[in-house]
C-alpha cells in the first residue's frame, strides 16, 4: 500500500499508482487594520487547512474512472500514503476533477481537494 483513498460514507476506495504534483497551500487569515496613525495593526488568525490539487496516475482506463466517479461522490474522503505520511488527510473535493491520458499511456486524475479540520 502506498497511497489509498477511501470514500468516508463507504461507497468505495481506490489506490492510485503514484501521486504527482502534490502542491499544497495554506490561505492566510489574518486581517491587516490600518491603523489612524498611519501604522498597521494585526489580528492573528490559523491559516485554512491544506488546499490544492493531488494528481493521480493510473495505468488503465478502469482504475482511471473508478477513481473519478469516486470523487464525483457527495462525501468526504480519507487519504493515507505509506510514503509519505504528513500526506494523510480528510478532504472534499474543492474546484475541478479532471482526467486525462498523457502521452505515455498513463491515466492521470486531477482532484481539486479542500483538508477538512479534524
Amino acid at each position: 500500500m502506498a497511497h489509498v483513498i477511501t470514500a468516508t460514507d463507504g461507497s468505495g476506495s481506490t489506490e492510485p499508482l503514484f501521486v504527482d504534483g502534490y502542491r499544497p497551500s495554506r490561505e492566510s487569515r489574518n486581517i491587516i487594520h490600518d491603523l489612524l496613525d498611519g501604522s498597521i495593526g494585526v489580528s492573528y488568525v490559523a491559516p485554512r487547512p491544506r488546499s490544492g490539487e493531488l494528481r493521480l496516475g493510473y495505468d488503465n482506463e478502469a482504475d482511471a474512472f473508478a477513481a473519478y466517479n469516486l470523487h464525483a461522490n457527495e462525501t468526504s474522503f480519507i487519504y493515507v500514503s505509506s510514503d509519505f505520511e504528513n500526506f494523510a488527510m480528510t478532504y472534499a473535493l474543492d474546484g475541478s476533477l479532471d482526467m486525462e491520458l498523457d502521452p505515455t499511456g498513463v491515466w492521470i486524475v486531477t482532484v481539486g481537494f479542500q483538508e477538512l479540520s479534524a
